[in-house]
């Protein structure tokens, strides 16, 4: 009984201390347990006499104990002397720090899991493991295994950064293949690579590199290609003179027109190379 009524008078003498020992966590790991308990009830009033000190010390007792429950919850103290914050600034700040973060991996993933876009980035180097492809082309083929489009973006542009997919230089190195061994002019390629989605001006420039790149700029202005092209050139036409020495000199000629058009060159160029079989090999 003699405990009872001293800690009754405690508690006469400091109105605010209920509310901290009632309010007070335990541990850390327990602040999430009682925050879902946590009732903001109003401490009651308490009459502090004079007898209990001055009026100052009675009036600053009493606004600690009107103070708001998140107040005196985030004004306790742990058994180590550290503020606890659970519900004060600190933790608000920290959640909504963690809401931006949130939101602003969502903006850049834009909805695909990494998963979908290994797959395609999987799927991309086997393709161009087969062969060679263009950014258009390979975009197609990913688009036909039906990969959603901004995975698909995304792999492009990296193995755009990385010199995996190179317009400019796929443009150079076909020019330069259906030349040699196919013995294709600049207009015939010139159309294959727009049909295959390279730019323009990626387009130009592997023609004049593999066309204009040589000696003989004179003719160059004449022909539109390099001497060392129009030599090569004529050699290859040399071999389709020489398999219609049956056929007339009319139908000959016929046949290496339409043979030099086909794969793509102008008429300068034919007008040149026929004259020149003519004059060197007329039978």
């Amino acid at each position: 009984m003699a405990a009872l009524a001293a800690s009754r008078r405690l508690l006469h003498l400091r109105p605010g201390l209920e509310l901290c020992l009632r309010s007070r966590p335990q541990s850390c790991s327990s602040w999430a347990k009682g925050t879902a308990r946590f009732r903001r009830d109003v401490p009651r009033r308490s009459l502090v006499s004079c007898r209990q000190g001055s009026f100052e010390e009675g009036n600053a007792a009493m606004d600690k104990a009107m103070r708001s429950p998140d107040e005196q919850l985030s004004h306790c103290k742990d058994g180590n002397g550290t503020t606890l914050d659970p519900i004060g600034k600190n933790f608000a700040n920290e959640f909504a720090q963690h809401s931006l973060e949130e939101e602003a991996t969502d903006d850049v993933m834009c909805g695909i899991s990494e998963s979908v876009v290994r797959d395609v980035g999987k799927a991309a180097i086997e393709l161009l493991a087969a062969r060679a492809f263009t950014v258009s082309e390979l975009r197609k083929k990913l688009r036909s295994k039906n990969y959603p489009v901004d995975a698909i973006d995304a792999v492009v542009a990296d193995f755009k950064s990385r010199g995996l997919l190179n317009d400019g230089f796929y443009a150079e190195s076909f020019s330069r293949s259906r030349w040699m061994s196919s013995t294709w002019g600049p207009r015939r390629i010139k159309q294959a690579l727009r049909q295959k989605g390279v730019p323009e001006a990626e387009v130009d420039q592997a023609t004049r590199s593999v066309f204009q790149d040589g000696d003989g700029h004179g003719k160059e202005a004449t022909y539109g290609i390099s001497e060392a092209s129009m030599d090569h050139l004529f050699a290859q036409a040399l071999k389709q003179w020489q398999r219609g020495q049956s056929l007339t000199l009319e139908n000959r000629r016929g046949r290496i027109v339409r043979w030099l058009q086909y794969r793509g060159f102008n008429w300068s160029v034919t007008n040149a190379i026929v004259k020149k079989l003519e004059a060197q090999h007329p039978s």
